[in-house]
């Protein structure tokens, strides 16, 4: 009988690997997809939150960032140009040659440590089963993160056939999940989006 059950774990997590990376093998080839796309590349919300950010966090100058979910970096270049911190990426998708660079999804565990992580965009891009595990390997590998997540469903799933923002939830439910991840600082909602400063468990 213990055998059969050491056995019985043994496929369990053999089928949950293999669930994972088909997941994240049609994220990838989803994400190569959507970011062939020219206008795709025409907003970014982790630009256009790097000020927020400042007032929010008040960086210290000098220190470690992870742009999480970074697409095309220009959230974590702004944070670079802004703030002076010194940025990391991370993505599922290498767009251009940004460097830097770590290749992952984000249910996997983040080895780095930094001070700040910073995710705009991104949250409302996963499966709602993975959201809270991703958020909790952010907050393991950064002291402190920036979350901006969209409450609306996205328009450039069409162009690929399929919906991007997989999660799409309301502030209060982003809100209490986050809070239950770590130290939830502060919470904003913007109507349509809202912002979150989550501190981990262990950060100073």
């Amino acid at each position: 009988m213990r055998r059969l059950r050491v056995l019985s774990g043994t496929v369990l997590n053999y089928m949950r690997l293999m669930c994972e990376m088909t997941i994240a093998a049609h994220e990838r080839e989803k994400y190569a997809a959507v970011w062939s796309l020219p206008q795709y590349h025409n907003t970014s919300p982790g630009k256009r939150h790097a000020e927020l950010f400042g007032r929010m966090v008040q960086p210290e100058r000098g220190l470690s960032v992870l742009d999480i979910g970074c697409g095309a970096g220009e959230g974590g270049k702004a944070l670079k140009e802004l703030h002076g911190l010194n940025v990391e990426y991370l993505d599922q998708v290498k767009v251009g040659s940004l460097a830097p660079f770590i290749e992952q999804p984000l249910w996997k565990p983040i080895t780095a440590k930094f001070s700040y992580g910073y995710c705009c965009d991104v949250m409302e891009h996963i499966p709602t089963e993975f959201t809270m595990l991703c958020a909790r390997n952010m907050l393991d590998a950064c002291e402190q993160v920036f979350f901006s997540i969209s409450f609306q469903h996205d328009h450039f799933g069409a162009y690929v056939g399929e919906a991007l923002h997989l999660t799409v939830k309301p502030f209060t439910w982003w809100r209490d999940c986050l809070g239950e991840m770590g130290q939830l600082v502060e919470a904003r909602d913007l109507m349509g989006e809202g912002v979150f400063l989550v501190h981990g468990q262990g950060s100073r």
